[in-house]
């Protein structure tokens, strides 16, 4: 059973902090997501470190999906579905990463 819980009011000052710190968040997601998009020998070159071999097409099908789920998490109807997302991709950012240590 839902229950009406009253409005509270938020300060300016705070709803506009916290969408500078989303938009901040979203901005360096996309850069990331971009980054892989291109085949920068850079790129390719850690790709083939942590493990999934060194090929164009693996960056890019990641930055893609980096790319996506931003764009997910950015539309607030479909932002939760976009959190969840994003944990099950940055969970197997830190595993990748745990496996090469």
């Amino acid at each position: 059973m839902l229950t009406h819980v009253p409005d509270q009011t938020v300060s300016i000052r705070a709803l506009l902090l916290g969408r500078l710190i989303s938009a901040l968040v979203i901005l360096f997601l996309l850069v990331d997501g971009a980054s892989r998009l291109l085949p920068w020998p850079v790129v390719t070159e850690a790709i083939d470190r942590i493990g999934y071999g060194s090929s164009d097409a693996v960056g890019r099908a990641l930055g893609f999906v980096c790319v996506a789920c931003s764009a997910v998490i950015t539309i607030p109807p479909t932002s939760i579905v976009g959190a969840i997302l994003w944990t099950g991709y940055l969970g197997n950012v830190v595993v990748s990463h745990l496996s090469i240590v």
